[in-house]
């Protein structure tokens, strides 16, 4: 019997692992680590491009075909993987897909993490000075680019996984707003039993009473993003720090505001 699917997926260090461990906190729900499923949906649709596929004498049967085979592959791909009847599954790029998601599932819902973006690159300003033997440049014209800290700003707002994300949440923000929910970290890490409820009425659920003092890790991940991407959460929720002025510096912060404050009004 299939599953009722959700999906979550945002702005990376925007608290979307301690969210799928807040749902998981729920036993009618087995949130997921960054999951495989987008991309089975992602490559299977390389299938408009073959043959067998230009062979069908009308186009729309291939993509009623291509529409059957994904919505009964993504319900039933958790059967053997839990006993849960709910599935909230991670992956960074549903936003990317989400027209056809939504194609997919009209009613489908997606949780978005966000955060202010000056907190995402302070963020990730701290992790580089934690590990400066982590070579992230992939060219020479990257080292020279990553030089200062202006530079190395600038090149995540340019390259994945925060640029591509901003791009994303840009689109949907403008023709999906109303199927979709944000979840602020801000608001999360502050006032997580409020935040919760919220997420819980989005998808329809009764709302459950969290242990924040002692959120247990359910989600297990290879950390392939270290060192920016750890996915290991702290048991006890506290509020995030803005410590960008710190961070990042006055200038760079208020110019940062400046250009992505809409993320915060989401």
């Amino acid at each position: 019997m299939g599953k009722t699917i959700h999906y979550t997926s945002g702005l990376p260090r925007a608290c979307s692992t301690l969210l799928q461990n807040l749902l998981a906190q729920n036993p009618e729900v087995h949130a997921t680590a960054t999951s495989g499923m987008h991309e089975i949906m992602y490559l299977s649709k390389a299938f408009f491009k073959t043959e067998e596929f230009r062979t069908i004498p009308n186009p729309n049967d291939g993509e009623k075909l291509f529409g059957d085979f994904m919505r009964a592959g993504i319900t039933n791909a958790f059967n053997s993987v839990t006993d849960r009847p709910i599935v909230v599954d991670k992956c960074r790029s549903w936003i990317g897909s989400a027209s056809l998601l939504f194609k997919l599932f009209p009613d489908a819902k997606l949780l978005i993490p966000v955060r202010d973006i000056r907190g995402v690159l302070s963020s990730m300003e701290k992790k580089f000075q934690q590990h400066p033997e982590f070579q992230m440049e992939m060219s020479q014209q990257d080292t020279a680019n990553i030089q200062t800290i202006e530079g190395r700003v600038n090149f995540w707002l340019q390259q994945p996984p925060v640029g591509i994300a901003i791009q994303r949440i840009h689109e949907i923000a403008r023709l999906h707003k109303d199927k979709v929910h944000f979840v602020h970290a801000e608001d999360l890490t502050s006032h997580p039993q409020e935040t919760m409820n919220r997420v819980w009425s989005y998808l329809g659920m009764e709302p459950f009473i969290h242990n924040t003092a002692n959120v247990e890790q359910y989600t297990q991940e290879h950390d392939l993003g270290w060192p920016f991407g750890d996915h290991i959460i702290r048991p006890e929720i506290k509020p995030l720090v803005p410590d960008w002025h710190d961070t990042l510096g006055r200038q760079l912060s208020d110019q940062l505001n400046q250009k992505f404050n809409w993320i915060n009004e989401l």
